[in-house]
């Protein structure tokens, strides 16, 4: 992860983890991470490769390996528009739930997604709308068919407040 996207990160953690901490959980053992910083420049100032803000929903495409950066951008739009859409619809049947979620996803030869692995903040119903607004829309995403290598794309997300300007 690189210094400004783990800037990025660490800025929506509180956010994120707020009310995390009601002793009802598993307890994850501290860790050490170490940040890399690759040098490289990218299209956005937070390290992100592209950022699609929606009004309650942000996804932030963090890497996407063998897609055209085109193709990449239009599907981290489609994943913002729905989880977005979804989010606030859901927001009409009862409380607007704020979360966050990573998802690395492989993409196959055929252009379907074959495989995720998927990281949601621990906070009571937050798994449930991750599922709904943002995984289940990801497996659903389809790209150009290729003939071989290995494609995938990693994106963060975060809802359930107003996220400002476009």
């Amino acid at each position: 992860m690189s210094r400004s996207r783990h800037g990025f990160f660490l800025a929506c953690v509180p956010w994120a983890c707020a009310g995390a901490a009601d002793g009802a959980r598993d307890v994850v053992p501290k860790s050490h991470d170490v940040v890399v910083d690759a040098g490289g420049a990218t299209g956005d100032p937070q390290g992100y490769e592209y950022v699609a803000k929606r009004t309650v929903a942000v996804v932030a495409l963090a890497e996407a390996r063998a897609i055209a950066p085109e193709v990449a951008r239009a599907a981290v739009d489609r994943l913002a528009d729905a989880l977005d859409a979804c989010v606030t619809e859901r927001s009409h049947h009862g409380p607007l739930v704020q979360g966050a979620a990573r998802i690395v996803a492989q993409v196959g030869n055929s252009g379907a997604v074959e495989a995720t692995n998927v990281r949601i903040d621990p906070r009571p119903g937050v798994a449930e709308s991750a599922l709904i607004c943002l995984v289940a829309p990801a497996k659903l995403l389809m790209f150009p068919a290729a003939d071989g290598g290995v494609r995938g794309f990693a994106i963060e997300a975060l809802w359930g407040r107003p996220i400002g300007p476009h």
